[in-house]
């Protein structure tokens, strides 16, 4: 009985042990850790100068993962990591930009 009472508390402390990905608030292929969306220097959108480094849609710091998708909204530019979360934003553009107004 003691054997299998170790046995299970291992497995419990093990498995609250491991590492939880942050995920992706849209349905993506990708977590916000994920090799998918790396800063590639060839991708000529990762090069454009932005109004801001975050994705306001997930809060993805494109300045960290790189460019998918762009914007201009108000004469601004504004770079995302998908087409999803360019979407998002443009149906809620000012709420976006009214909750991360610095």
């Amino acid at each position: 009985m003691k054997k299998i009472i170790l046995i299970a508390a291992i497995a419990l402390f093990l498995g609250c042990n491991k590492k939880e990905e942050k995920k992706h608030p849209h349905d993506h292929s990708h977590t916000m850790e994920s090799e998918a969306v790396y800063k590639d220097p060839k991708n000529p959108l990762n090069k454009l100068t932005y109004a801001s480094n975050l994705d306001f849609s997930c809060n993805m710091d494109i300045s960290k993962y790189g460019v998918s998708d762009t914007v201009t909204y108000k004469g601004k530019l504004y770079g995302f990591c998908s087409g999803v979360c360019k979407e998002d934003f443009v149906k809620n553009a000012d709420e976006y930009l009214a909750k991360n107004k610095k």
